[in-house]
């Protein structure tokens, strides 16, 4: 089967996870982290907290800066990025993580308050069995928040934007940035597919999707997945 990226990080090894924290840990992608926290501190102030595909656990991290009530649990399929996360969240006390696939989890029926995935969602295989499976550990009447890139921006303003986030960093830092993000852009969806994917989900009577912009980049969506 054809994988969007899945097997890639599954089988990355620690010096790769390593790296991808240390060259994701730039100015505009910090500010989109923290956007997206306070973002999340306005919808939600105590309860459990899922973060789907949480990498290096650095929307974790925000997370629990802006509130330390909540319950937090972050999922990722590859077991390299969550020794990365453990060590970046080492001293925070009330979070907890799990390798695995969203498409399957071992989380109950109606378990998490709020479920967030952020620059994760285009590397999904199967995306609808992973909405499908959002859907059941997600409490009624609650709402997943899905935050990614998309084909539909402006590509003027984007090249202004970037030009600013990336001021002060050296060619290389640049250069990589640039990289990362075009090969992003090049494998993320259009809103238009976003919204054929949902329509197919048991979220298709209640969602919204909102191009939004996260870290001074007009390059994003916010899909709202309500749990009636």
């Amino acid at each position: 089967m054809k994988t969007r990226g899945e097997k890639q990080y599954i089988n990355m090894p620690s010096f790769a996870a390593r790296l991808y924290d240390n060259l994701t840990s730039i100015k505009g992608v910090n500010k989109g982290f923290e956007d997206i926290a306070l973002f999340l501190n306005k919808e939600l102030k105590h309860g459990k907290l899922l973060d789907v595909g949480t990498g290096p656990g650095r929307l974790l991290y925000e997370i629990s800066k802006q509130n330390s009530l909540l319950e937090l649990f972050g999922l990722d399929i590859s077991e390299s990025m969550l020794v990365v996360a453990r060590q970046n969240l080492q001293n925070i006390k009330n979070v907890g993580f799990r390798v695995g696939n969203i498409v399957k989890t071992e989380y109950a029926t109606d378990f998490f308050d709020c479920i967030v995935s952020t620059g994760s969602f285009y590397n999904w295989d199967n995306p609808i069995e992973g909405l499908n499976e959002i859907f059941r550990i997600l409490k009624p009447g609650k709402t997943a928040y899905i935050f990614e890139s998309t084909k539909d921006y402006n590509k003027e303003l984007l090249r202004v934007r970037l030009k600013q986030n990336l001021k002060g960093y050296n060619f290389a830092r640049k250069a990589l940035s640039k990289h990362f993000l075009k090969k992003q852009l090049s494998m993320t969806y259009t809103t238009k597919e976003f919204d054929e994917i949902v329509r197919q989900t048991f979220f298709y009577k209640n969602y919204k999707i909102e191009q939004i912009e996260l870290g001074n980049l007009p390059i994003y969506v916010r899909l709202e997945l309500r749990k009636q």
